[in-house]
């Protein structure tokens, strides 16, 4: 009999360490073919304040880092690390660092067609290797169209504020857990992962629960 191990992630859509943890992630669900995962992908803005339609990247870098001069030895160091898991970051094509409400609202209705890791795969793709704005609604609307869960319904969800208050609880209850970063990783509600764990390091915990 299969063991059930739960892991639920908090991530930012924005978020480059989110997506090479979640490669990562998923290199250690593949090798683990005595276990089942039941994967939950909670929402965690970085910018919480960001304007809704977002910031110009430069300026994006300008605030956060003192310029892109300075920005550029932290997304090296990304990029390097994408490499080593098959992303190729093009950090150059993102000429705006969205607002990321919008596709955190998109997981969630993808999360009741069970269809979230599917969805948040092409989101991040859609940023990091395209450079598509996922703050644009519109955007959002043509990843839901590709994952299928597109109906007449799901632009007024987008739009509408149904939701709003659940997310952003969630939000709020991570930070009440000493939750300050992402990703992090708690499996089984037992172990805490903070930031993106390489795949031996999910391996050694997975291997606890399916002894």
């Amino acid at each position: 009999m299969k063991s059930l191990i739960s892991i639920d992630v908090y991530y930012d859509t924005i978020c480059p360490w989110c997506y090479i943890g979640k490669k990562n992630l998923q290199f250690a669900t593949n090798k683990m073919s005595n276990s089942l995962f039941k994967i939950l992908w909670r929402p965690f803005q970085l910018n919480p304040d960001m304007p809704l339609e977002g910031i110009n990247r430069k300026q994006y870098l300008q605030n956060k880092f003192g310029g892109k001069e300075k920005a550029q030895k932290t997304y090296q160091l990304i990029h390097n690390a994408g490499l080593k898991n098959g992303i190729h970051f093009q950090f150059e094509k993102i000429n705006k660092t969205p607002n990321s409400f919008a596709s955190h609202k998109l997981l969630a209705l993808a999360h009741k067609y069970n269809k979230q890791d599917d969805v948040i795969e092409d989101l991040f793709y859609s940023y990091f290797i395209e450079g598509i704005d996922i703050g644009n609604v519109n955007e959002l609307i043509k990843i839901a169209k590709q994952n299928n869960i597109f109906d007449k319904k799901t632009l007024n969800y987008l739009k509408s504020d149904e939701d709003r208050n659940n997310l952003l609880a969630e939000e709020s209850q991570a930070r009440d857990l000493g939750i300050n970063g992402v990703p992090c990783f708690i499996i089984n509600k037992e172990y805490v992962l903070f930031g993106a764990q390489n795949t031996d390091k999910f391996l050694e915990i997975f291997n606890n629960f399916s002894k």
